[in-house]
């Protein structure tokens, strides 16, 4: 009966020891892995910071191509020329909505001397990811050979 009853004490005190450091390292591992994933922010959280960096830097995610246009909008027996700035503004933003364009449009003469400017705003949302198409009516001084334009400011929805 001894030869039965050492054994098994001895089976039952190691099983007890084995248990309780099991427990303690699974303890361990538990809260080191609620640690990490407290680390990692949700998709709401990410979401939310890539819209205000792309709030706050709007006018990087904008792409313009833009010309001058010679209209003729008299009648029939008067001509009346009207020149017009047209082109398209391209967000590459995510998330971020562009609105309210301000665009400075700089006129060069034939020698390449700046003759005039114009500040254009183009009152248009600008959803991410789109393209827009603009026609703005402008003032072009005589002897306009070149013109350059930028964008300089806009506001982020």
């Amino acid at each position: 009966m001894k030869k039965v009853i050492v054994p098994i004490l001895t089976g039952l005190i190691l099983g007890a020891i084995g248990f309780f450091i099991g427990q303690n390292i699974g303890y361990e591992n538990g809260k080191q892995m609620t640690e990490t994933l407290q680390q990692f922010r949700t998709v709401d959280e990410i979401k939310a910071e890539l819209k205000q960096k792309e709030k706050e830097r709007i006018s990087s995610y904008l792409d313009s191509k833009a010309g001058i246009q010679n209209v003729d909008e008299g009648g029939l027996w008067k001509t009346k020329y009207v020149q017009y700035f047209s082109g398209s503004l391209t967000n590459s933003a995510v998330l971020s909505t562009a609105k309210d364009v301000k665009i400075n449009v700089d006129f060069y003469s034939k020698t390449g001397s700046k003759i005039g400017n114009q500040e254009i705003t183009i009152f248009e949302f600008v959803r991410p990811g789109k393209t827009i198409n603009f026609k703005e009516k402008i003032n072009i001084p005589d002897k306009v050979e070149d013109f350059k334009f930028q964008i300089i400011e806009v506001k982020a929805e």
